[in-house]
């Protein structure tokens, strides 16, 4: 039996919602560690209520090297050719993260299990796991259009599907930039990735390069590669030329055993982290840039210290925010829990990350089945 928050509205729903919980106990649930939301990652920018509509950082610039001698072949001044000194700004707007959820008085008061403080768990939950799909499109599009539901709860436009990297708010127009895309094995375009397009080491040495050339800082010694398993585990079966076998030989294996349990892990100038919400997508051209359900090619979010920014969730608190619940009816039988906070996620510097983007070895989760469609996952990864 599938239970959501809308079903409790309905009589017969809210009846088999009592039967079914009275006298049970609460199994184990699906979790996500929302692994870009962390602050530790990206530059944290408190709101400032005093600047208006958006957040403002400046990157002050720096005078070139001197490019002649005053005076050749004797000595002379060196001046730097006129040099003026300048920033460069990047304006982030406040956008709102909000939604309510109605409950049912009735079913608060009829069963034990208290609806109000589940969705006070959950939510902040569900808030956390959207601002980590959230960076993830930054690194990718720069913006995606926000999606956006019906009342009777259907999506009317489609969530992580189309770009909209510029966007006219408050009368400013501003421009969210990305990070370059790069293909395993060299391909030149998404169309070109095939399932033999594997994740390789050859590859992340040369991505660790291209970020050290761009004088990308590094975050604790090394740069950064927030990765799914799936992706992890195509490159453990690469033995980098031999130097994984020869790192374990000498002396790594309590590293190498910590990678594969999937802990946080350093090997060849990167911090690998594993990603359980990776960003996936069909392969195929027309696919690229559109969030899909367990698709077959993974993209791994590569950075360095200040490559992007963030506004801290609202509220008192960074991670939980206030909600509000309010009785919505004259006669008190329904209620609503809602809330409305300000956040934002933002490319600071784009050549201080970058994305990977591989076919993976395995991209359906266990339980899948095509020939089966009444033996499905929903989005929560519980069997329907």
């Amino acid at each position: 039996m599938s239970i959501n928050l809308s079903t409790v509205l309905d009589n017969e729903a809210g009846r088999a919602l009592v039967k079914e919980y009275l006298d049970k106990e609460f199994l184990p649930r699906r979790d996500w560690d929302g692994i870009l939301a962390n602050s530790s990652y990206g530059i944290r920018r408190p709101l400032s209520y005093h600047e208006g509509q958006y957040s403002k950082y400046t990157r002050k610039g720096r005078a070139r090297r001197p490019e002649h001698m005053a005076s050749p072949g004797g000595a002379g001044s060196d001046p730097a050719s006129g040099e003026v000194l300048g920033s460069h700004k990047v304006l982030v707007p406040i956008e709102y993260i909000h939604e309510f959820a109605l409950i049912g008085t009735v079913a608060n008061q009829t069963s034990w299990v208290d609806i109000e403080e589940w969705v006070r768990e959950d939510m902040p939950m569900a808030l956390k796991r959207r601002r980590h799909e959230l960076v993830q499109n930054a690194f990718l599009v720069g913006r995606m259009t926000p999606g956006v539901y019906d009342t009777d709860g259907t999506c009317t436009t489609e969530f992580d599907q189309s770009a909209a990297a510029t966007v006219t708010m408050y009368d400013i127009e501003f421009n969210f930039q990305k990070c370059p895309t790069y293909y395993a094995g060299g391909a030149k375009t998404f169309g070109n990735l095939d399932e033999n397009s594997k994740a390789t080491w050859a590859d992340m040495r040369s991505l660790h390069v291209k970020l050290g050339l761009a004088g990308t800082p590094t975050i604790g010694g090394t740069y950064v590669a927030v990765m799914s398993e799936a992706m992890w585990n195509d490159l453990l079966t690469d033995d980098d030329q031999g130097r994984l076998t020869a790192a374990i030989a000498g002396g790594m294996k309590t590293a190498i055993k910590g990678l594969e349990n999937q802990a946080t892990f350093r090997y060849a100038g990167w911090t690998i982290v594993i990603d359980d919400q990776a960003f996936t997508e069909g392969s195929g051209a027309d696919n690229e840039g559109k969030r899909a359900n367990w698709g077959d090619v993974h993209s791994a979010i590569c950075f360095g210290a200040g490559c992007f920014g963030f506004m801290p969730l609202g509220g008192k608190s960074p991670v939980k925010p206030t909600f509000k619940v309010q009785d919505i009816t004259k006669t008190g039988y329904e209620k609503s829990i809602g809330y409305l906070v300000p956040w934002q996620v933002a490319i600071l510097q784009p050549n201080y990350g970058l994305v990977y983007k591989a076919a993976v070895s395995e991209s359906k989760p266990n339980n899948y089945q095509v020939a089966d469609p009444t033996n499905q996952l929903d989005s929560f990864g519980v069997g329907v």
